[in-house]
């Protein structure tokens, strides 16, 4: 389960703010100021000692948080034609910590397994939204004209929006097929609507459809997770040059292919294999991979990110510094708050 509240401990450690400023009085003095949320006071013996909800960290993030939101919205199609690398996780993981620095963003879930809207939405909300036949999603919004208010489900941080997978995606991927200008319909008709977020994230499935070229073709950046395996080894290179080609095929000359290593395990032939990820790829991978972590796991069952569950964990610190390098590239340099030390690529299972 979520957290509800957070003390200025925990505040400090999820935004990182001792490595930012020398001030432990950070938190007092910028609620004093009126800078961020009122916090509520609770007893513990003689003293009265902050609480924050959880609903109030975003407009903590905003401004004291490691990011800042880009002067334009920036369009994300996560990709890779892998399963069992992390794209879901590392996903959600971006996502909700854009959220939490109060970076408004959407994730937009177009895998047929439902994985990202199974990790975001609580089960209730997902079968109370079923039995209600109030689950509406993509097909519906474009084959039928449903009202985009009504497919766009909120999170528990008001930062965070998603458009939840449904089986009719299955669906929408045929009436895409039928389409004039297909691969265009996501640019022409849904992202124009969309102007209020930030970032805008879509978690694709790993098979090669309709769905997957309108992302690519609405987006700015694709994110590719490179498993650190040798199936995942040896698919990456096949799997790489269909996005390429796609993108020479649709005259995509400025997005950006950025790769990042995950799984990183301790065995010889797992750091060899991130060793020529680094070598092969070298014009587009970050060189901050994900390390094994068993935390990494039970954050997500929490439906937290790693950064809430274990903020001060060495695979928070994996994250802190990919996202950190990631919304560099995004933003051109600009937007990070901290400069990020590269650790190097050795496997800890916390």
């Amino acid at each position: 389960m979520e957290k509800e509240f957070w003390t200025v401990a925990e505040i400090r450690d999820l935004f990182k703010l001792d490595e930012r400023y020398k001030s432990i009085q950070t938190l007092h003095n910028a609620e004093e100021r009126g800078e961020i949320p009122k916090a509520e006071r609770k007893s513990r013996g003689k003293i009265q000692v902050r609480h924050w909800r959880s609903e109030q960290l975003p407009a903590i993030g905003k401004r004291l948080g490691f990011i800042e939101a880009h002067t334009k919205q920036v369009v994300i199609s996560k990709y890779i034609q892998k399963g069992g690398v992390l794209k879901t996780t590392t996903s959600f993981n971006e996502a909700r910590t854009f959220a939490l620095n109060g970076i408004k963003t959407l994730i937009i879930g177009l895998d047929f397994e439902c994985s990202i809207t199974d990790v975001i939405l609580p089960k209730a909300q997902i079968t109370s939204l079923a039995n209600n036949s109030h689950l509406l999603g993509l097909y519906q919004f474009f084959a039928e004209d449903a009202p985009l208010e009504t497919i766009v489900q909120k999170t528990s941080l008001p930062t965070l929006d998603i458009i939840p997978e449904t089986h009719d995606l299955v669906v929408l991927d045929k009436w895409l097929n039928q389409q004039k200008r297909r691969e265009y319909i996501f640019k022409d008709r849904l992202i124009p609507l969309l102007s209020a977020y930030d970032v805008i994230i879509f978690d694709n499935g790993p098979s090669w459809n309709h769905l997957i070229e309108n992302s690519l073709t609405a987006s700015d950046i694709v994110l590719s997770p490179l498993g650190c395996s040798l199936l995942a080894y040896n698919a990456s290179e096949t799997n790489l040059s269909s996005i390429f080609d796609f993108q020479k095929e649709m005259n995509l000359s400025n997005q950006k292919v950025v790769m990042f290593a995950t799984l990183l395990d301790r065995n010889g032939l797992s750091q060899q294999i991130y060793a020529q990820y680094l070598t092969k790829f070298s014009d587009h991978i970050i060189p901050i991979p994900i390390r094994v972590s068993v935390k990494g796991q039970e954050a997500l069952v929490c439906k937290q990110t790693i950064l809430e569950y274990a903020p001060t964990s060495s695979h928070a610190q994996d994250y802190y510094e990919l996202i950190c390098s990631i919304w560099q590239v995004i933003t051109d340099g600009q937007g990070v708050k901290h400069k990020i030390q590269n650790k190097s690529a050795v496997a800890t299972e916390e």
